[in-house]
């Protein structure tokens, strides 16, 4: 856990989590939150607040508890976060409008969500930008023959450039030399 190697932790606290301790139980907790298995991790944290913690598991909880959408459940723990902390701007902001999830659903979309045939269902990618030139340039691990990152068990990111096209394909990306590194 020390070295950010959150999927190794995450199993190795596994092998201990039957001895009912609230130490691992967080540590399970937080090792899916920094991986965002946030179903693994809101199952953890709802073990880890049978006892008290400190006030950034109660907004890490809410945090995973929305990603699942239980924002009733999320609220309570956000409550508890608030309370501990209440000079925060995250509570401070929570205090001013806890319900603000439904008003973002209700506003009007401002962009499309498009899957590109470019993607990699397995692998992270991110990050894109398309320049004046029709340069598209994103980050992504998809590089398996780089040396995984430990934190999520994923190659090392690079970043690729492909070619929009006119009839809104891409050109096969391709890995920018000039700033991927070895490591």
């Amino acid at each position: 856990y020390a070295r950010m190697e959150y999927v190794d932790a995450a199993g190795e606290y596994l092998k201990v989590s039957g001895k009912n301790d609230p130490y691992v139980y967080r540590q399970l907790a937080e090792s899916y939150y920094n991986v965002f298995n946030s179903k693994e991790a809101v199952k953890w944290y709802a073990k880890a607040t049978q006892s008290n913690q400190d006030a950034e598991i109660y907004y890490h909880y809410a945090q995973m508890l929305k990603a699942e959408g239980n924002y009733e459940e999320a609220n309570a723990q956000m409550q508890k976060f608030a309370s501990l902390k209440p000079n925060d701007e995250r509570a401070i902001a929570f205090k001013q409008d806890p319900n603000y999830l439904p008003k973002l659903r209700n506003q009007t979309k401002m962009f499309d969500e498009k899957k590109l045939d470019i993607n990699d269902e397995k692998y992270s990618s991110f990050g894109a930008v398309l320049t004046d030139d029709n340069n598209f340039y994103f980050t992504s691990a998809r590089n398996t023959a780089r040396k995984t990152y430990g934190g999520n068990e994923q190659p090392y990111l690079d970043m690729y450039m492909a070619t929009y096209n006119a009839d809104g394909s891409f050109s096969e990306p391709t890995p920018i030399s000039e700033i991927n590194t070895k490591w």
